[in-house]
């Protein structure tokens, strides 16, 4: 709904400031949290795991907004839901889980209904695009299991210092892809203003939740629940800028949900079957 109030804006702008934005009101959290010992919260998570959950963050962000400029939106969208596929072959190796037939289940579930969703406006994309759009889902499963692996560690300073890299980042190749005399810094003041807000409400408030939420929920099932958006998506266009969703949207948008209750609950279920038959 964002991006439908700033038309003009490619996505370099739109990532480079966003980024900004959510690593400042982030920053400010932590200094409401902590006070003087925001530093030392920073200092205090491994080095390997700053550099993995910031550098992933950035460079999924980043590599998102590439792929888009060489393959359709459609297309990314539903590489990007390799996620939790991504998620279950990794997390035995990085979070020591064993993801459950049940989550496996609901994996190849949420890549059938993003599939759904995306079927009619799939487009071809060259290699390339294909290809660093597989990074995406790769390095968003990839920052999720380093969230779960330290759980023990408030990995918000983590994601705070990915934003600022973002900023850095996407505003520089915005000069290079986006066409801009100022890159992707270039953005006019009402733009700065949207930005501010969307930051917050779009990144940092549900990544501090997120990565409080790594401390309980096994990876495959974080990523699962984080594909909801994809339903969301088009439900708050419609309701903010009248964008009426597709039939597919709402028959994918069915199974993605059903994908993610099997995920939370379809473990339970099973453990209550066997214990009844036994």
């Amino acid at each position: 709904m964002f991006v439908r109030f700033m038309p003009g804006l490619d996505g370099w702008q739109i990532n480079c400031w966003r980024g900004f934005w959510m690593s400042v009101f982030l920053l400010a959290y932590l200094v409401g949290v902590y006070g003087n010992r925001t530093l030392a919260k920073f200092r205090e998570i491994p080095v390997p795991a700053m550099l993995t959950v910031a550098g992933f963050f950035s460079a999924g962000s980043t590599l998102y907004v590439t792929s888009l400029t060489l393959a359709g939106t459609a297309t990314v969208s539903v590489i990007g839901a390799l996620s939790p596929i991504f998620a279950g072959l990794l997390s035995p190796w990085l979070t020591h889980e064993k993801p459950s037939l049940a989550s496996w289940s609901a994996a190849i579930m949420a890549v059938i209904g993003v599939g759904i969703i995306a079927w009619d406006g799939v487009s071809g994309g060259n290699v390339l695009g294909i290809l660093l759009a597989l990074l995406v889902p790769f390095s968003f499963s990839v920052q999720t299991m380093m969230l779960r692996r330290y759980r023990a560690f408030d990995m918000v300073p983590a994601i705070c210092a990915g934003g600022f890299a973002t900023f850095f980042l996407a505003g520089t190749l915005g000069y290079v892809f986006g066409g801009h005399a100022g890159g992707g810094f270039q953005v006019n003041m009402h733009s700065v203003l949207l930005l501010a807000l969307m930051g917050p409400l779009q990144l940092s408030i549900p990544l501090v939740w997120y990565a409080r939420g790594a401390k309980a929920v096994p990876a495959v099932t974080l990523t699962l629940v984080a594909m909801l958006d994809v339903v969301l998506n088009p439900l708050w266009s419609w309701l903010g800028v009248g964008e009426v969703p597709t039939h597919a949207a709402f028959v994918g948008g069915l199974v993605i949900v059903s994908a993610v209750v099997i995920s939370i609950f379809g473990d339970r279920w099973l453990t209550s079957r066997k214990a009844q038959a036994a």
